[in-house]
């Protein structure tokens, strides 16, 4: 009995080095993916030039993996808070990514229509609460997970009417909130509070609040993509979807890649982890990376120079910048 000890010290040890979660997560660079294999648009030709969206890996860290990070460039390792919202489970967070991702989508199919000037509808079925601000005035009335549909019985028909229709209330004002949890509507009272000490902004107290939309397009268009979360890809989704809308190569036939979310009237926001997707992006053979202007731009410059890579890194502001670029770039 006394030989088995040894052994199954050693096999719980194995398994707190590569099992135990720390409050740490570990990002690293990703993938790039031809957004081609991922958008398909009804009746669309592809064609030889390829556009990619860029990740960025991560993974909950352990004993093991903290300690291989050290050796691996262009890892980083985070505070589990910079991920997490209050009280928020690892599983909570993975589904606000998987909405993040839908919202990306939606977003692209809207932009890139409007710019075709293809048919697009939306139809707007409510806010979702990505968390709750503990101490907030929602605390104890909504949790993540919930998804708004009326404010002081009338039903929301965006997220700027929704966003406006609070902001518009002094502090202190009760407002009767209608929502969907489990498939069960309930409504709730909450009393608007200012969302700091000297700011007059007043809010419910909610981390990032989602839309959630029903988007249909004519012709329609389909998403293949798993496992893959956030809404950095939205700026290409748009360009990918633009492409198979309009007549011709919008690449050109080079391989270009590019992060930045995709935002109403065509704006580019900034996304994480532009740094260590120009890896990604130069793995990829990709020949021109297109980022968000701005913050995302310099911080993407250095890894452009550490790499030693001929990839061109261009900042863009809107999705017009990106396809202004592509209308000047020579065919390959």
């Amino acid at each position: 009995m006394k030989a088995w000890k040894p052994a199954l010290a050693a096999i719980v040890a194995a398994m707190i080095v590569f099992f135990v979660p720390l409050p740490y997560f570990i990002s690293y660079p990703g993938d790039a993916t031809s957004t081609e294999q991922i958008i398909d648009v009804s009746g669309a030709e592809k064609e030889p030039g390829d556009l990619m969206m860029l990740t960025v890996a991560q993974r909950r860290a352990t004993p093991y993996f903290l300690v291989e990070s050290l050796f691996l460039p262009f890892s980083e390792t985070s505070d589990v808070s910079d991920y997490l919202y209050d009280g928020e489970s690892d599983a909570q967070y993975e589904n606000r990514q998987q909405l993040y991702m839908e919202e990306a989508q939606h977003n692209a199919m809207i932009e890139g229509y409007e710019l075709a000037d293809k048919e697009v509808e939306v139809d707007f079925e409510g806010v979702y609460v990505s968390g709750i601000i503990s101490g907030g005035p929602a605390d104890g009335k909504l949790r993540a997970g919930d998804q708004i549909v009326a404010v002081d019985g009338a039903s929301l028909k965006s997220m700027s009417s929704f966003m406006q229709t609070i902001s518009s209330k002094k502090a202190g004002t009760d407002v009767k909130v209608t929502f969907e949890r489990d498939k069960k509507t309930k409504t709730t009272t909450i009393k608007v509070g200012k969302l700091a000490k000297n700011s007059e902004q007043v809010g419910l107290g909610i981390y990032e609040p989602l839309p959630m939309s029903d988007v249909q397009t004519d012709p329609k268009v389909e998403f293949n993509l798993e496992n893959v979360g956030g809404p950095s890809a939205g700026m290409m989704f748009t360009l990918e979807i633009y492409d198979q809308l309009t007549d011709g190569d919008l690449a050109k036939g080079h391989t270009i890649a590019g992060t930045g979310t995709i935002e109403e009237g065509g704006k580019v926001g900034p996304i994480g982890g532009a740094w260590q997707k120009v890896v990604a992006a130069d793995e990829a053979e990709a020949e021109i990376m297109f980022v968000p202007a701005g913050s995302n731009y310099e911080e993407a410059k250095p890894s452009i120079k550490k790499l030693g890579t001929k990839m061109k890194l261009v900042p863009i502001k809107t999705v017009e910048d990106a396809l202004d670029y592509l209308e000047e770039l020579p065919e390959k």
